[in-house]
């Protein structure tokens, strides 16, 4: 990502078949600290109790904030980070009843304030879509 936006954002929603309310944003971003890797996930409809807490970083999320959206965000510099990210979201798909990539599509696919993000091989639907949800 960081060769398509350099010294800027990219950013990605996606979204499963199984649950097409909830938005799902992955991310690469200059921070105060150097680039991160990120994900959000919105979790609105779902009461913060601590079970879903401990449901919630069971999956990999590590904190919510006071609009009740998940996140996890990781420096560059950490050779595992790409991988930690990918499990995450691919452990809560999998715990939204997502099957297979068909059901899967990522959509709002930018990089910086100007551009779309070229996703060669990205494993799953993308759909040119930028935007609201649909």
């Amino acid at each position: 990502m960081p060769v398509q936006a350099p010294g800027d954002w990219v950013a990605c929603t996606i979204w499963t078949a199984r649950d097409r309310v909830r938005s799902l944003v992955v991310s690469f971003s200059p921070s105060d600290t150097g680039r991160e890797f990120q994900a959000a996930i919105d979790d609105r409809d779902q009461e913060q109790t601590p079970e879903r807490a401990a449901e919630m970083r069971a999956r990999g999320w590590h904190c919510v904030n006071e609009h009740r959206w998940w996140r996890i965000e990781l420096p560059e510099t950490d050779p595992t980070a790409a991988a930690e990210l990918a499990r995450v979201v691919i452990a809560d798909l999998r715990a939204r009843g997502t099957t297979c990539p068909d059901e899967v599509t990522a959509w709002d696919i930018s990089a910086g304030d100007d551009g779309e993000l070229w996703v060669p091989g990205i494993g799953f639907n993308v759909h040119p879509y930028r935007g609201e949800h649909y």
